[in-house]
């Protein structure tokens, strides 16, 4: 069946009208000028089908999407290309990981693409507003080049750890990433929710080497003076690891990331240093974690600074412990200000009171991270058993996913499918 003028498979049209609910208020832009979404999937079949089928409804006929199946072991290509994705198998290419897949991807589509064309990077597991890629082209049209929207984690599990992971980055855009909009400073990039003009992104992407490349690509764009800015009327739903060991694996890749990153990019944080608080801002967002660690280590540091102020009395211990403890109330306050964005007040402040548990996961993320290597650590696990056979479209929206927008925001819960397991 056609969707938005693209031709996709579904086992059951039936479902369609299911997925375009009464208060699904979907909207198409009917402008000319095309985006081309990349997703850059690494043994996704699991979750693939539905995000494709999601996007061919919200985009146009004139828009194209595109899978990287970056050394895959399962029927990702098989789905994504059932789902009317283009679809580019990088089995000898380098290699794997997100930065490295991308560039790979410029490079294979070059011959055929202008620098103005419009890039939306996303996860293989991400879903969009409806007004999402109106969004993008409104801020493309006004000039802006390099945008970041809004992420929205998903929790599907009673987990403290992920709940306190999903409020601490939701209260990081909702309040940090808002006053940086404002000040018109840049705002950090997220893996996903990205979009570019193609020029800009290829520039950015010639370097990118680490399990990071969203940082990486921050830095560089950072040091270029190249603004990123917030769509903050926007989102993707980004669903969060289910348990402590799919967090342990995701921030055991990020830890050896920001490794390599202070390695290879140590030239773009001194210009950004010598830029001021612009520079000061972008790169707290992107070094200055975990929160959960840093915050206790700066309550510590701040406490012996004020003791030692105490006990002599030296002008320069006096100015350390009052720094540190206008930085604690920044801390402080910001969390406390994200209260408000909170849809369950209590389950959150019960989740920052029981915030040093969230330690114990760094500290094993540490741990695998110093022996890990080069390995890429999957936050999913990987099903190479997964047929096409199997996997239905839409049945993957229901397993997971109930879209409802009857007030402007996307209510995403954990529901099961007739006949489903």
């Amino acid at each position: 069946m056609a969707v938005n003028g693209r031709e996709i498979k579904i086992e059951n049209e039936r479902d369609l009208t299911w997925i375009v609910a009464p208060h699904f208020e979907l909207q198409v832009s009917q402008t000319e000028e095309p985006i081309h979404v990349v997703i850059l999937a690494r043994n996704e079949a699991s979750v693939i089908g539905g995000t494709l089928l999601a996007l061919s409804i919200g985009l146009g006929p004139m828009d194209q999407m595109h899978v990287v199946a970056d050394h895959c072991r399962d029927a990702t290509a098989r789905i994504a290309q059932k789902g009317g994705a283009n679809v580019y198998l990088r089995e000898n290419g380098g290699p794997a990981g997100k930065g490295q897949a991308l560039r790979w991807w410029l490079e294979q589509t070059s011959a055929e693409a202008s620098p103005e064309d419009i890039i939306v990077v996303l996860d293989a597991d991400s879903l969009c507003a409806p007004n999402f890629f109106d969004s993008i082209r409104k801020r493309m049209a006004d000039g802006q080049k390099v945008i970041q929207t809004r992420v929205e984690p998903v929790v599907r599990t009673s987990s403290p750890v992920a709940r306190l992971a999903a409020y601490s980055e939701t209260t990081e855009q909702r309040v940090s990433d808002a006053f940086r909009s404002k000040m018109g400073w840049s705002v950090r990039l997220r893996g996903t929710g990205m979009a570019f003009r193609r020029g800009i992104l290829e520039e950015v992407c010639t370097s990118l080497s680490t399990f990071v490349e969203d940082v990486e690509m921050t830095l560089q764009l950072g040091a270029q003076k190249c603004p990123i800015h917030f769509a903050h009327e926007t989102y993707v739903a980004d669903p969060k690891p289910n348990d402590q060991n799919g967090a342990v694996r995701q921030r055991a890749r990020w830890m050896r990331g920001q490794v390599q990153v202070l390695k290879a990019y140590f030239t773009q944080i001194l210009r950004l240093l010598v830029r001021g608080p612009a520079g000061w801002s972008l790169l707290s967002s992107v070094l200055l974690k975990p929160k959960t660690l840093l915050i206790p280590l700066k309550a510590v540091l701040t406490a012996l600074a004020w003791i030692g102020a105490i006990l002599w009395t030296a002008p320069l211990l006096i100015s350390v412990a009052a720094f540190g403890t206008l930085c604690l109330l920044i801390d402080g306050g910001t969390f406390i200000y994200g209260l408000r964005y909170a849809s369950n007040r209590r389950e959150a402040i019960f989740t920052l009171a029981i915030a040093p548990i969230y330690l114990m996961v760094w500290i094993k993320s540490l741990a695998l991270s110093t022996v890990s290597g080069k390995v890429w650590h999957r936050v999913r696990p990987v099903n190479p058993e997964v047929l096409l056979s199997e996997i239905s479209f839409i049945s993957t929206l229901e397993r997971f996913f109930k879209i409802n927008q009857p007030t402007g925001n996307m209510a995403v819960q954990r529901v099961i499918a007739d006949g489903g397991d």
